[in-house]
């Protein structure tokens, strides 16, 4: 059971990949926990009932590893497999097999619902939306749910390659921007940036867990294994959360991602979520650039709907939605497409490239 059953990489979006070695027992401790009544209502097939799933996500990348393909196994699913993204292919899967269960990235959840060309008969069979692998845009999911027309559940989770699934939207506890609680058998703490010492609720810093899905270590880099957990053995995610007095935990950003102007950090994600929410935007990076009087200031690239859509009224539009130190001071750039891994995660290394390269 201690021996490694699987090798996927970290994603590898703030610095290079790290081969995650997860035993026997950990893979089958994190999918027993996955399946408990209290992390989601997972029909097992019986009869003519059979859950029917889109695996769209890779299947090396732990999200689709686990949650679709083994999870989907386990329980008999049936899973119409697709080797990449096209519009015209996954809407057509959606309209001729009765999904059940969708598992989306914010991009997909962006695509759903903003798009025109999805109309709510092809939401009509799926009961349960899980959306997870980066923070969920609240301004999305609340469209797609009006699209349907109908009850869906929306959950959202939150694990890493090195620790498996920890958090997730438990059954009839819907809460759009949180990515749940912790799941049996799961510890875990936010701790101050500084000290290290542990947060009541409401404040913000990094998130550390105790899982028994923790894999066993980062392969050939025991460097790397000893740097990622704290002295007590929590590993330490790298993610800034927030947690409620009802245990719902929030990702707020990447320690790694966090925009500092003047001292004060500014986070990419919450930028994006705004932005996304006006009107013939597509699809928003933010990164910081290097700015002499601030140290750094954010930058959004922005992937317009139409090219009538203007610089100049996507920045009052911001203006009037947060503070002066999280403006847009290093600018709004237009493009075609961001960078991002085969599970729709942003590349902010590659955007910061694209910054250093003007």
């Amino acid at each position: 059971m201690e021996s490694t059953a699987t090798l996927p990489y970290s994603s590898g979006t703030t610095g290079k990949p790290k081969g995650v070695c997860i035993s026997h027992r950990a893979f089958v401790n994190s999918l027993t926990l996955f399946h408990h009544p209290t992390c989601g209502h997972f029909t097992t097939a019986e009869g003519d009932n059979q859950e029917v799933m889109v695996g769209l996500l890779p299947f090396f990348h732990i999200y689709g590893m686990m949650v679709i393909m083994n999870s989907g196994i386990a329980h008999g699913a049936k899973t119409i497999t697709m080797p990449q993204f096209d519009p015209k292919v996954f809407l057509g899967i959606l309209a001729k097999n009765k999904i059940t269960r969708l598992h989306l990235v914010p991009p997909l959840l962006n695509f759903l619902a903003t798009s025109p060309v999805v109309h709510p008969s092809l939401l009509s069979n799926i009961n349960t939306i899980l959306c997870g692998a980066a923070p969920v845009p609240t301004t999305s999911a609340s469209l797609l749910k009006e699209k349907a027309q109908r009850p869906i559940f929306f959950q959202e989770g939150f694990g890493m390659t090195e620790t498996l699934c920890t958090h997730i939207t438990p059954p009839d506890q819907e809460r759009l921007g949180w990515c749940g609680k912790l799941m049996p058998n799961v510890r875990g703490k936010v701790v101050d940036l500084d000290t290290g010492l542990p947060l009541p609720p409401g404040e913000k810093g990094e998130l550390c867990v105790d899982t028994p899905g923790m894999m066993s270590c980062y392969h050939n880099n025991p460097e790397a294994t000893r740097d990622s957990f704290d002295s007590d053995g929590w590993f330490k995610t790298g993610d800034v959360a927030i947690y409620d007095n009802d245990g719902f935990f929030s990702i707020v950003d990447r320690i790694k991602e966090l925009i500092k102007v003047k001292g004060l950090q500014v986070s990419p994600s919450e930028l994006e979520e705004i932005l996304l929410s006006y009107p013939g935007v597509v699809d928003v990076g933010v990164v910081g650039v290097a700015d002499e009087k601030a140290g750094e200031v954010p930058r959004a690239y922005i992937v317009p709907q139409e090219k009538s859509l203007k610089k100049d009224d996507l920045h009052a539009f911001i203006a009037t939605q947060v503070a002066p130190h999280k403006q847009l001071a290093g600018g709004i750039e237009f493009v075609d497409q961001l960078p991002k891994n085969p599970t729709g995660k942003l590349l902010r290394n590659e955007l910061k490239k694209m910054a250093h390269g003007e």
